[in-house]
């Protein structure tokens, strides 16, 4: 199996690992072994990129991952299945192992792959003929199928990152409220911020593919990120008064 893994943290710090693993399981295990060297990574980019007191930017907190699967040995439903496991990779690992995240059984991929899998957390945003494509909470997967007709690697990195740091911000914004502050952000950075990013995730523009809008939902679903920037608005709108 070849894939490209576009790999961050929340908030948003992305980098680009080419591999080829034997198994999922694999792939599962390295992913949230990554934990150790990623976050750190994204903390570091973060404190980098903004200009303010180190104190105050957050820690990333979680690892979400976009694979781009190029080639596999799977074939039909199991293929679909394959990339429904990549997008939810939490069922191949023991993450409670003492020595940290350890792969389960080789059986139990054998298993699913055999008799098929599937999560209601898992959104599909693929097109027949075109691609293969899901989006759960812990990653998106995406097979090409028609290089002329499917989504450019771009587009889904550029749309995982929106969503990223949105999500981010907006953890931000909640963390001050659950500490009893009134949420206050530069004026540029407000309320109405938070409208139009959300405007620019949720509406279709006019030359905007059908597959792009469906990766949007399906992400936007997956990430729970609507709920956030409307309660991110209501918190900052009430602290201006």
């Amino acid at each position: 199996m070849s894939s490209t893994s576009s790999r961050a943290g929340w908030p948003s710090s992305t980098s680009f690992s080419r591999t080829s693993p034997p198994r999922l399981t694999d792939l599962a295990v390295w992913r949230y072994r990554s934990y150790a060297s990623d976050l750190p990574w994204a903390r570091d980019k973060l404190r980098d990129l903004l200009d303010e007191d180190h104190t105050r930017v957050p820690d990333p907190e979680y690892v979400l991952s976009l694979y781009w699967v190029t080639a596999g040995p799977w074939a039909g439903e199991t293929y679909d299945t394959a990339l429904r496991l990549l997008s939810t990779p939490s069922v191949l690992v023991d993450r409670s192992a003492p020595d940290g995240p350890a792969p389960l059984d080789g059986t139990v991929e054998e298993s699913l792959l055999a008799t098929g899998f599937d999560h209601p957390d898992i959104v599909s945003f693929g097109v027949r003929g075109v691609s293969t494509s899901y989006a759960g909470w812990s990653g998106v997967a995406y097979a090409s199928h028609s290089h002329e007709r499917s989504l450019t690697i771009a587009e889904p990195v550029a749309c995982e990152l929106t969503v990223q740091v949105l999500w981010c911000f907006t953890g931000h914004v909640q963390q001050m409220v659950e500490d009893g502050q009134d949420p206050s952000m530069p004026e540029q950075y407000g309320w109405r911020f938070l409208r139009a990013g959300a405007s620019r995730l949720t509406t279709a523009r006019a030359q905007e593919t059908a597959q792009h809008v469906l990766m949007r939902e399906a992400i936007m679903k997956t990430s729970g990120l609507a709920e956030r920037l409307r309660a991110a608005q209501e918190a900052l709108r009430e602290s201006v008064g």
